[in-house]
């Protein structure tokens, strides 16, 4: 799989337009096709795929044969999986095959890294249709805005590099533009907005700081695309952030929570922080206030009691569950005042008159007890920067009541952004 992914990236796309009509059976396999009518929100099915999960992981992998008892239906499938031990991503790491189905191989299957911005990396094993099944999620996912690959053309804002001086590029696989985040600037917008009026640009699927950055490149060219829907992605954003893209776009906005080890998917189409979880596709729950969930779509290394590192709230209504106030619980994403006391930054409620003056702000530590703060001051704001500064450090110094707090405007080569052009929160320099 992996190897077909990097012979579309190398291949001219002009050579490739063809594969925009075709059947999306063929493009994403047939698990995309099967997967499309299981896809399910219904709490009722947990029990049924919990009971599959493990009925599987005992016949085929080391950590079943060792943990999970025979007998297992979907009356005991939840009890049972309650008594089998957590596993973390150090597990996976320091004993890959314990936890690897004996069915699968580098023919049937591929190896990856995962863990983004402030995750542990971590090597793991998926299926070759596991790209067909989490494709099938996905589209159901944007369905809520009305998107349709082989119709609609999205403009998409991440992490790529394209050759040459080329500023996009149409990727005919997903009916993408895809930008160059790296080339596109204040200074050659202009040309950026020659060339999309070529495209019937609907919807927008991208990083959350990406998505911010062209909003502002977009009012200071007085240029208004009629959208459908915006798509975030991989960054976590606020409920008021997600209302400012809805209003400056006129459209809905949806984010999804999920990883790349592929354990669960849960997706927000009202923008409100409440993410309905698919219950097709994992299984979560909450211990000592951490997301722990149990995966159904990766056989070639079914994750059991896999402990996200993220801490969550589970609600569910008569039908389905869901996930609110999702909090990061990895060790990068916390500011330190002393080795034993620690603020999580995503936890922070920044509300200033400023806000509207700031395209983002990161938060940088060296030392217990201090951070500095680098603001990028959007260009058309009209506030002085002595002022801004001064009026953020005032509105954070409350929620950071006894750390030393610096905070400086800089220029965007100043923001640390990770290699796939996502924005970082905290920059965590400090030796704990």
């Amino acid at each position: 799989m992996g190897n077909l992914k990097n012979l579309y990236d190398c291949l001219p796309k002009k050579f490739l337009f063809f594969l925009k009509n075709t059947p999306d059976s063929i493009l994403f396999g047939k698990s995309y096709t099967q997967w499309k009518s299981k896809i399910s929100f219904d709490k009722n099915l947990f029990d049924i795929h919990l009971a599959e999960t493990l009925n599987y992981a005992r016949e085929h992998t080391l950590y079943g044969k060792d943990h999970i008892p025979l007998h297992v239906d979907a009356n005991n499938a939840r009890s049972i999986l309650e008594s089998l031990p957590l596993v973390t991503s150090y597990d996976i790491a320091t004993d890959l095959a314990y936890y690897t189905s004996d069915e699968f191989n580098l023919f049937n299957s591929y190896l990856t890294t995962t863990g983004g911005t402030g995750r542990n990396p971590t090597t793991i094993l998926l299926s070759n249709e596991l790209y067909g099944i989490e494709w099938a999620h996905v589209h159901h996912i944007w369905s809520f805005a009305g998107y349709e690959r082989k119709r609609d053309v999205k403009l998409t804002l991440r992490g790529k590099m394209l050759r040459g001086s080329k500023l996009v590029e149409l990727s005919p696989i997903h009916n993408e533009l895809i930008v160059d985040i790296y080339k596109v600037n204040h200074k050659n917008f202009k040309d950026f907005l020659e060339i999309i009026k070529d495209y019937d640009i609907k919807y927008i699927h991208g990083y959350p700081s990406l998505v911010k950055q062209y909003m502002e490149f977009f009012q200071e060219n007085n240029y208004h695309l009629k959208l459908k829907g915006v798509f975030l992605t991989s960054e976590g954003a606020t409920v008021e952030e997600k209302k400012k893209i809805s209003d400056f776009f006129s459209c809905k906005v949806i984010s999804f929570y999920g990883h790349s080890e592929r354990a669960i998917i849960a997706v927000d189409n009202e923008a409100n922080g409440i993410y309905k979880v698919y219950s097709s596709y994992g299984y979560p729950r909450i211990v000592d206030g951490e997301l722990v969930v149990t995966s159904f779509v990766n056989r070639a290394m079914p994750l059991i009691n896999f402990c996200m590192g993220d801490g969550a709230e589970l609600i569910e209504d008569e039908h389905s569950f869901y996930l609110k106030n999702i909090t990061s619980r990895r060790g990068k994403d916390f500011l330190y005042f002393s080795k034993d006391n620690k603020i999580s930054v995503t936890l922070l409620a920044m509300h200033t008159e400023v806000e509207n003056d700031i395209l983002y702000y990161q938060f940088h530590q060296k030392e217990f007890g201090k951070v500095e703060i680098r603001l990028l001051q959007k260009t058309d704001s009209t506030m002085p920067t002595q002022k801004l500064s001064e009026k953020f450090a005032e509105a954070i110094q409350k929620e950071l009541k006894d750390f030393i707090i610096d905070v400086k405007i800089v220029s965007e080569n100043e923001i640390i952004k990770s290699h796939r052009g996502k924005m970082i929160l905290l920059v965590q320099e400090l030796e704990k």
